[in-house]
């Protein structure tokens, strides 16, 4: 019977404990961006590591929430990421936009993600833009996929926040 007290008060403590815990659920999202971009075949440079892979970037255009293309892919490369030992695509990517609408404006794009490269890449992505319209973007979080069915690139990006 002296074990008793003490096991109860411990499944009392225990059962209001997970009470308060309700299930988890995913965030709602809004989307943002998406873009259109227009690749060379990659560049793979075998390291300790596994596999660095390089893509140029040839064009292409990204279109805004509202449905509106809102800028072109300036021409350039950059490393886009490792495929380790065991296959896995660890990206890391830039890419400088051209906004259409406003002179002399860019956006300035970081994507950081995991994945299987060619197929869907999960990715967080940094904006960083000059733009009146489109500032916003530097203060948002935004998340998206990326894949790559051929000589172009797809990107569809997703936030918690609704787009101004």
């Amino acid at each position: 019977m002296r074990f008793a007290t003490p096991f109860l008060i411990l499944s009392s403590i225990a059962s209001s404990a997970f009470a308060a815990f309700s299930n988890p659920y995913a965030p709602l999202s809004y989307f943002v961006m998406s873009g259109v971009v227009d690749i060379t075949a990659p560049v793979q440079i075998p390291n300790p590591l596994g596999t660095r892979v390089s893509n140029e970037w040839t064009g292409g255009n990204f279109t805004d929430y509202r449905g509106n293309v809102f800028a072109t892919v300036v021409q350039g490369a950059g490393e886009n990421g490792l495929v380790d030992s065991a296959g896995i695509f660890h990206l890391d990517a830039r890419m400088t936009l051209k906004l259409n609408d406003e002179s002399n404006t860019y956006a300035y794009l970081q994507y950081l993600g995991i994945g299987k490269f060619g197929a869907v890449d999960n990715f967080y992505l940094r904006v960083e833009t000059n733009s009146t319209k489109y500032n916003f973007l530097n203060q948002m979080f935004i998340w998206g996929n990326a894949t790559i069915p051929g000589a172009y690139l797809l990107v569809d990006t997703f936030s918690p926040t609704k787009p101004a």
